[in-house]
C-alpha cells in the first residue's frame, strides 16, 4: 500500500493540481471538462489514495454540486423556451421606438435592453438581441460604438449576478457553505447599486452624442425591423408547428411565471432546481403543446446545456478530491502560514477589490474552480466567513468583468457584433467596469454583505 501523504505534504500535491488545472485551462491546452476530472485523480493517487478512497472523493463531490447543476441546465432551456416565444420583442420594439422619438435617451435604451436580455444569464443572448437592434441607431446619430459596446457589456455584466448565472452556479458549487439564498440575496442591494452607477455613466456618454436624428418613416420601419432580427412577424416556427409570439395572453402568462420563479429564488422558498423544473413543464405545456415540438425545442439548446452540465459534473469530481482528502484544509493552512497579518484579516476586501481585473487573467473555470476554494477556506482561518470571499468574487470576476475578458467567446462576439477592436474595447471600458465593481463593493461592505475585517 503507497505512503498517504499528510499535513504540508498534502497541502503541497493540492497546490500542485491546482496550478497544472490553470495551466492546462489558459494555456487552452485541454478543455476545461477532461482537466477538471484527470488532474485530481492522478494528484489522489500521488498523494497515496487507493482506487476505494477516490470513489468516495468522487461520490461526495457529485452529490454536492447536482442540485445546482439541474438548477442551471432548467434554467437554460427555460430562458430559451422565453426568448423563442418572444417574451423580449415587446421591449426590444418600445426601446427602439422611443430612441427614434427621443435620441438623447439612447444610452439610457442601451442600459434597460442589456439589463432585460440579460435575464437568461447568457452574454451570447444579450448581446444578439442589444447589438444588432440599436446599432443602427448609433450609426444613424454618428455616435461612438464603443459606447454601445461599453454600457451593453457593463449592463450584462451587473446583471450576471443572477443565481442561475453559469459565473454564480461555479461560485456557489465551489463552496460547500454556498446557496443561493446566502450568496445572491445579500448582494442584490449592490446589484441596485451598480445598475444606478451605469445609468449615471449613460447619462454621461449621452451628454457625447449628437442627438440630431432625420428618419423617413419608411426608414424608421425598416430600424425597427433590423432590432428584432429581421423578422418582425409574430408567427415562429418549431418542430412544424406555428407558434404565435405577439402579445397575447400567453405572452402575458409567460411573464407572470418568469416574475414568479424570480420572486421564489429570492425568498428561498424551496430548492432552485425544482423551481426552474416546474417552470420549464409549464412554459411547455403551455406554449409547445405539440409532443414532437415539445421534442425538438428541448433536443436544440441540449447541446448548450451538456456543456455546461459536464463543465459542472466534472467540477465536482475535482472539488471531492480537494475537500474529503483534506487537501483543501492542508492547501489553506499553507496559505494562512505565508499571509501577511493584515492581508488575512481584510481578505474579502481585497478579493473585491481585484475581482474584476482578475477577469482579464482567470478564466471562470480556473478561478471558481481553482482559486476561490482556496481563498474560501483560507479566510476561515482569519474568522472570515467562506461566503463572505464568495460574495466579493461575485462583485467582479466575471460577472462586470466577463465582456471584457479576451478569455471568454461572449466577448468577441460583442465586439463583432459592435465592429469594435478587442484592445480599444477594453482600454475604453476597463475603468468604468472597475468604477461600477468598487461602487458595488462599497455598498456591499455597507449593508454587510461582505465584512473589511
Amino acid at each position: 500500500m503507497p505512503l498517504q501523504l499528510d499535513g504540508t505534504g498534502l497541502g503541497i500535491v493540492g497546490y500542485l493540481v491546482i496550478a497544472l488545472i490553470l495551466v492546462l485551462i489558459i494555456g487552452k491546452i485541454t478543455y476545461v471538462v477532461p482537466t477538471l476530472i484527470i488532474v485530481p485523480v492522478i494528484g489522489a493517487l500521488v498523494a497515496g489514495f487507493g482506487p476505494e478512497e477516490l470513489g468516495e472523493f468522487v461520490s461526495s463531490g457529485l452529490g454536492g454540486i447536482v442540485e445546482i447543476t439541474a438548477m442551471f441546465a432548467f434554467a437554460v432551456w427555460y430562458f430559451a423556451i422565453m426568448r423563442d416565444r418572444g417574451l423580449f420583442d415587446p421591449l426590444v420594439r418600445r426601446v427602439v421606438h422611443i430612441v427614434l422619438d427621443r435620441p438623447a435617451l439612447l444610452t439610457f435604451g442601451t442600459v434597460v435592453l442589456a439589463v432585460a436580455t440579460h435575464l437568461d444569464g447568457a452574454g451570447a443572448t444579450t448581446f444578439l438581441i442589444t447589438i444588432p437592434a440599436l446599432l443602427p441607431l448609433y450609426m444613424a446619430l454618428d455616435a461612438d460604438t464603443k459606447i454601445l459596446a461599453a454600457l451593453t457589456a457593463l449592463s450584462a455584466g451587473t446583471m450576471n449576478l443572477v443565481p442561475w448565472g453559469g459565473v454564480t452556479v461555479r461560485a456557489i458549487g465551489s463552496v460547500d457553505a454556498a446557496t443561493v439564498s446566502n450568496v445572491y440575496n445579500p448582494l442584490i442591494p449592490a446589484q441596485i447599486a451598480g445598475f444606478v452607477a451605469i445609468f449615471l455613466i449613460a447619462y454621461y456618454f449621452s451628454r457625447r452624442i449628437d442627438t440630431n436624428i432625420d428618419l423617413s418613416e419608411s426608414e424608421q420601419e425598416q430600424l425597427i425591423t433590423e432590432a428584432l432580427a429581421g423578422d418582425d412577424s409574430d408567427i415562429r416556427t418549431d418542430g412544424g408547428v406555428e407558434i404565435d409570439t405577439g402579445v397575447n395572453w400567453r405572452w402575458y402568462f409567460n411573464v407572470l411565471v418568469t416574475v414568479t420563479i424570480i420572486a421564489l429564488l429570492m425568498l428561498d422558498v424551496t430548492s432552485p432546481a425544482i423551481v426552474f423544473m416546474t417552470g420549464l413543464v409549464i412554459a411547455l405545456v403551455v406554449n409547445v403543446r405539440d409532443y414532437e415540438a415539445q421534442k425538438n425545442i428541448l433536443e436544440a439548446y441540449s447541446p448548450d446545456v451538456m456543456t455546461y452540465v459536464g463543465i459542472l459534473l466534472a467540477a465536482g469530481v475535482l472539488l471531492g478530491v480537494l475537500n474529503e482528502s483534506g487537501m483543501i484544509t492542508e492547501m489553506a493552512g499553507i496559505l494562512a502560514s505565508i499571509m501577511p497579518e493584515w492581508m488575512g484579516s481584510y481578505m474579502a476586501g481585497v478579493v473585491g477589490l481585484i475581482a474584476m481585473p482578475a477577469s482579464l487573467v482567470f478564466s471562470p473555470d480556473a478561478y471558481y474552480f481553482g482559486v476561490l476554494p482556496v481563498l474560501a477556506e483560507t479566510a476561515q482561518a482569519y474568522g472570515i466567513p467562506e461566503v463572505a470571499v464568495v460574495r466579493a468574487s461575485l462583485i467582479g470576476q466575471m460577472t462586470v468583468g466577463f465582456p471584457l475578458s479576451p478569455l471568454t467567446g461572449a466577448t468577441y462576439l460583442l465586439i463583432g457584433l459592435a465592429d469594435v477592436d478587442l484592445g480599444e474595447h477594453i482600454k475604453f471600458t476597463f475603468l468604468w467596469a472597475w468604477a461600477v465593481s468598487l461602487v458595488m463593493l462599497a455598498v456591499a461592505v455597507l449593508t454587510g454583505a461582505i465584512p473589511l475585517f
